[in-house]
């Protein structure tokens, strides 16, 4: 088992990204291909939390694609109620990890924080961070995590 480097995932988000892919899809794209699993359906389904459900500024869609994420990847593999722990213990970290500094993980907090600064400033280190933990998650429950997709 080899988790990828941070670095290795900046560039695979942004080769999700130039692809059509947003926050939500870019998690599950770049996320699912580590674990074997990749899936155009799941793609398309998570387009619906894409700008925090809809564009409507609510949970950062990195986060949320990242907990559904993990159920997908650990469905089967991490007995139920564990998988549900993962999903707090992502977001705890995701909190104090990634977005300490905004008032909040909704995506409105983050990208209303800096008037200067555009979401493709913001949102793709906290989209390699959200997959960076799930990862670490997942190949802490025995998951196998290849570095290279």
């Amino acid at each position: 088992m080899s988790l990828p480097e941070l670095q290795q995932i900046h560039r695979e988000v942004k080769e999700s990204a130039s692809r059509g892919n947003l926050c939500s899809q870019i998690v599950a794209d770049v996320g699912l291909r580590h674990v074997g699993l990749a899936s155009e359906d799941v793609l398309r389904a998570l387009g619906g939390l894409v700008g925090a459900q809809g564009m409507m500024g609510a949970t950062c869609g990195a986060l949320t694609a990242a907990a559904c994420f993990i159920a997908f990847a650990a469905h089967g593999r991490v007995d139920p109620a564990r998988i549900y722990m993962l999903i707090q213990e992502l977001e705890d970290r995701f909190n104090k990890e990634l977005v300490a500094q905004y008032p909040g993980n909704r995506c409105d907090d983050l990208l209303e924080s800096d008037p200067q600064k555009v979401p493709t400033d913001i949102c793709p280190p906290v989209i390699a961070g959200a997959i960076r933990i799930a990862l670490e998650l997942l190949e802490s429950e025995g998951l196998e995590i290849t570095a290279a997709p």
